[in-house]
C-alpha cells in the first residue's frame, strides 16, 4: 500500500498544502484513509518530530503509551499498534501497526523537506498490501 503526500492549487490560485492520502483507497481498509491520512495532513513539522521521539521512548520502554489528538479524533500510540478512535462515532474504532504509523509520520517528515511547489509530490510504501 502507498500513501501520497502533495500541495494543491485553490480556486484562487493558493497554494495549499500538505497533503496526504492513501493511493487507491478505496482498495483497503477506510482506516487508512479516515484516520491515518487524515491524522498525518494535521501534523505539522514539530509534531511529526514530537511523535518520532515519543516512539523511541516507547520502544525503549521509558513510556507505555503516547496520547495524541486531532480535529475529530483521539489516538494512542503503543509499543505494536496506534488506536484512532473517532469522536462521534462515525466510524469504527481503528488500529495500524506502529511500523506503519512511523513510515507514515517520517514520508511527511520528508515530504516536508522538498521545496513548498505544487509539483512537489512523494510517495511511500506504508506496508504490503
Amino acid at each position: 500500500m502507498k500513501m501520497k503526500f502533495y500541495y494543491y492549487i485553490s480556486k484562487n490560485g493558493e497554494l495549499w498544502g500538505e497533503f496526504c492520502s492513501i493511493i487507491n483507497g478505496e482498495k483497503y481498509n477506510i482506516g487508512y484513509s479516515v484516520f491515518l491520512s487524515r491524522k498525518l495532513t494535521e501534523i505539522k513539522s514539530e509534531g511529526i518530530d514530537y511523535f518520532l521521539k515519543e516512539i523511541e521512548k516507547i520502544k525503549n520502554g521509558e513510556k507505555e503509551c503516547v496520547e495524541g489528538y486531532g480535529e475529530t479524533l483521539d489516538f494512542f500510540i503503543f509499543k505494536d499498534r496506534v488506536d484512532f478512535i473517532d469522536w462521534f462515532g462515525d466510524y469504527d474504532d481503528w488500529s495500524c501497526t506502529i511500523e506503519e504509523f512511523t513510515r507514515a509520520l517520517l514520508g511527511k517528515k520528508k515530504f516536508l523537506e522538498m521545496p513548498r511547489k505544487i509539483n512537489s509530490y512523494l510517495e511511500i510504501e506504508i506496508n504490503d498490501l
